[in-house]
């Protein structure tokens, strides 16, 4: 059985100018038809995902996004997301312009 996640993405300033939830929200429409919601600097999304990568489901398809859309990633390590969940922050570049997220899963299906 497959499992699913509710995974959240929160973006920086930077990222928010780059619109980078609303690039990952047209990515993932177009990759896998994933369920989401998006909303200015979050977004919402469901994901597959294996056991083995559950605290993180989202760090696949998000450096999947990254990378085919030509970004760089300079960083990944724990982070804390504003309303207090774990999560995992990634930051990245692109022609010198540096962002950032915290992906964090809210629930596991």
């Amino acid at each position: 059985m497959e499992t699913h996640a509710i995974v959240k993405i929160e973006a920086d300033p930077s990222a928010q100018e780059q619109s980078i939830v609303q690039q990952f929200n047209s990515y993932m429409q177009n990759s896998q038809s994933s369920l989401s919601f998006v909303s200015g600097s979050e977004g919402y999304f469901r994901v597959s995902c294996t056991d083995s990568a559950i605290s993180s489901a989202a760090i696949e398809p998000f450096g999947n996004f990254l990378e085919k859309t030509g970004y760089c990633i300079n960083n990944i390590s724990t982070a804390q997301a504003k309303e207090g969940e774990q999560g995992t922050f990634v930051s990245f570049e692109k022609q010198g312009q540096h962002a950032s997220v915290v992906l964090s899963t809210l629930r596991i299906y």
